[in-house]
């Protein structure tokens, strides 16, 4: 039997003071993202069919209800494939510093070993603890990858401890560098397009490993927009600290 026909549509209204929208490829792990504050008023509608495989979208939007059109289709599997490739291929390999305490260190060493496979890695460097019985305490682990992350020798730093709170107060405590506790795809999204936070913390007490793990590989495919929108706000970020530091 051949396959079925599918068409998929989905209508929306629109009536919003911000719009966002991000959009996944599952078999990629490509993300777009749509994101406008200010106010949004309008309709839109979305199309797919398989056969073949294509994509409509149509939407209307401002005082006018002025329209806009678009359309996808892929002139083959291959081409399709080779284009996220191509994409991904834009994205400089990072070098990472990668820490933990006792209480998080078997996070820690699983997801170094995953870094250490990713093609998305240039280099990782791990600033302990390696086993559960050195009793380091977090803070001195953050700051020293904070460090490495203000000094420019790593581009991020993955830090763990049981809650991933107290190694983001302490990686804080470095000038320059930004450090969010995320347990949740979107936060980790945010933390890299909104805040452009060099440091990720986590809790091993907190999220399962195979949810850390997907979230540190997704950490991994984000970058910042100097041009966007959140660049002055992560530049206020900066003044505040200027001032407050007595920075240069």
């Amino acid at each position: 039997m051949g396959k079925k026909h599918v068409k998929l549509s989905a209508g929306l209204n629109i009536d919003s003071s911000s719009y966002y929208q991000r959009t996944v490829n599952n078999n990629t792990g490509e993300t777009k993202t749509i994101n406008q504050d200010q106010p949004v008023a309008g309709t839109a509608r979305v199309t797919i069919t398989n056969k073949p495989l294509r994509l409509d979208h149509s939407c209307s939007s401002g005082p006018n209800q002025t329209e806009h059109h678009s359309s996808w289709t892929p002139n083959s599997e291959k081409e399709s494939r080779t284009s996220s490739n191509e994409a991904k291929k834009d994205l400089k390999p990072l070098r990472i510093a990668i820490g933990s305490d006792d209480a998080g260190v078997n996070y820690k060493n699983t997801i170094k070993a995953d870094f250490e496979k990713d093609p998305r890695v240039a280099e990782v460097t791990d600033v302990g603890v390696d086993a559960n019985h050195d009793k380091t305490a977090y803070p001195h682990i953050a700051v020293d990858a904070a460090k490495m992350v203000s000094e420019g020798k790593v581009d991020r730093a993955l830090l763990i401890c049981g809650t991933g709170l107290g190694v983001a107060i302490s990686a804080n405590k470095v000038p320059g560098v930004r450090a969010v506790t995320a347990h949740d795809s979107f936060s980790v999204e945010r933390a890299i397009l909104s805040n452009d936070a060099q440091v990720l913390c986590m809790g091993e007490r907190v999220v399962g490993l195979e949810l850390a793990r997907r979230l540190a590989k997704e950490w991994l495919g984000y970058r910042f927009d100097p041009t966007s929108a959140s660049a002055q706000k992560v530049q206020a970020i900066h003044e505040h600290e200027k001032k407050n530091f007595d920075l240069n």
